[in-house]
């Protein structure tokens, strides 16, 4: 028996704890309590007065169950539950269950004689009783604070590649050849190499052309629908699509000069990924 006690002392248990909800700063038969599935929630009502409960807005109650179905008048629709006394001696319990949680309540008839017209304007009362979720309005927050930081990264990055593509633009090009393939502007940002062309004016396959004359295809990609980015600074760029040819040289072209390329972005601290490369 000694042994059996002792092992019952050790084993935790789970207790659960009646709570009077407080009463509201406004008017104290207004009230608002914080879901804990361990609390049993204590409503204080009376006879001829209505309690009114309402659970979080989505949440639909299943079932009701009272320990004396006899005793009480309960209504559920949606989220809401609505509460009466109907006989002597009601005190009991009631549990409710809804799509989303289960909720314990003590029913207790507060005590005032039955005919006391005042009883019902008794502060213990309970008119209305509102839950708050606290773990959601949590979560809620966390996920809110969580989109407006991607927000302001992505705003950061933004700003640092605007104003990266601002800074240090060179347009001492000269462009050669045929009119169709031209751009009809051309630049850099220390980077990359920007062609533009209008709409009227034919996308050329590029080449860079080194100090012996020879030709190789460049890495580009074309923004804006009408812009080739040449991905690195070079001398010298040929322009070829069919029997048309031009030629693009950068006047200002350094050998030591230039931003790092890195990254692959006109920013330094922005790091360009391509999805599913190596």
């Amino acid at each position: 028996m000694k042994r059996l006690l002792l092992i019952a002392l050790l084993v935790p248990t789970l207790a659960m704890a009646e709570l009077t909800p407080p009463k509201g700063n406004l008017d104290p038969h207004i009230r608002i309590v914080d879901y804990n599935p361990m609390n049993l929630v204590k409503l204080s009502t009376f006879y001829g007065v209505s309690t009114h409960v309402q659970f979080a807005d989505g949440e639909t109650i299943l079932d009701v169950a009272l320990g004396d179905d006899q005793a009480w008048k309960v209504v559920p629709r949606e989220n809401h539950l609505f509460i009466k006394p109907k006989a002597k001696k009601a005190d009991t319990n009631l549990t409710v269950v809804t799509t989303l949680r289960t909720y314990q309540f003590a029913l207790v008839v507060h005590p005032r004689r039955p005919n006391d017209s005042t009883a019902w304007a008794d502060p213990n009362l309970i008119f209305s009783l509102t839950f708050r979720y606290p773990d959601d309005e949590a979560a809620k927050t966390a996920a809110s604070a969580k989109q407006l930081a991607l927000k302001a990264k992505f705003n950061e990055v933004k700003a640092k590649l605007s104003d990266a593509a601002r800074v240090g633009k060179n347009t001492d090009y000269w462009v050669a050849g045929s009119e169709r393939i031209s751009p009809t502007a051309a630049r850099d940002d220390g980077r990359f190499i920007y062609l533009k062309f209008t709409n009227n004016r034919d996308m050329p396959a590029v080449y860079e052309v080194d100090e012996k004359g020879n030709e190789a295809l460049i890495n580009t990609n074309v923004i804006d629908g009408n812009t080739i980015v040449v991905q690195r600074l070079v001398r010298r760029l040929m322009l070829r699509k069919g029997d048309a040819v031009a030629s693009v040289i950068n006047k200002s072209f350094d050998l030591n000069g230039g931003i790092d390329n890195t990254t692959g972005t006109v920013a330094p601290d922005v790091e360009r990924v391509i999805k599913g490369g190596q």
